[in-house]
């Protein structure tokens, strides 16, 4: 699978690219889209469920097809929330066998293992994905955290990929 990471701020792109490089099927591209042809956008829920349909997940990331018309990609790979619950005041909280795990990497493996899913049961694959920081909520040039846990969950996806001995 190839990825490219857009954002309009160079300072989060560089960041991005630093922690990806030498990944070959990865590309960082500045701009409010993808200039490359990919298969589909990589949206946080906050963005994309209101527009193309779904609904908030907390387990499992959900590919939408885009028959809206409107210029962006046919597919919108909306990645999940940790799982939440109500604490003893009613106020939400992620639940304690998740709190260990760095949201923007629970986003990306379990984008990552949709699009396994995906391409397992569709004719056409998705072979080239855009992940638009802006909607996605990770356009911060200071963030350090979400790009090494992108990269973590795309080594453990394409380690998966790979054929055993």
């Amino acid at each position: 699978m190839y990825l490219v990471i857009t954002s309009q701020k160079n300072e989060t792109l560089d960041r991005w690219q630093r922690v990806f490089e030498g990944c070959t099927d990865v590309a960082c591209q500045k701009g409010l889209r993808a200039e490359t042809p990919v298969d589909a956008v990589l949206m946080a829920g906050l963005f994309a469920l209101e527009r193309y349909g779904g609904r908030p997940s907390f387990a499992e990331a959900q590919i939408l097809e885009n028959r809206r018309g409107d210029g962006w990609h046919d597919l919108v790979i909306v990645p999940p929330t940790r799982p939440m619950t109500k604490d003893s005041e009613g106020n939400w909280k992620v639940r304690a066998e998740y709190e260990a795990i760095q949201p923007a990497y629970f986003a990306a493996s379990r984008s990552f293992q949709a699009i396994v899913q995906w391409n397992n049961s569709h004719e056409v694959p998705i072979s080239a994905v855009e992940i638009n920081l802006p909607l996605m909520n990770m356009d911060n040039p200071v963030d350090d955290s979400s790009p090494r846990a992108f990269r973590e969950a795309f080594e453990e996806y394409r380690g998966h990929l790979l054929p055993h001995a």
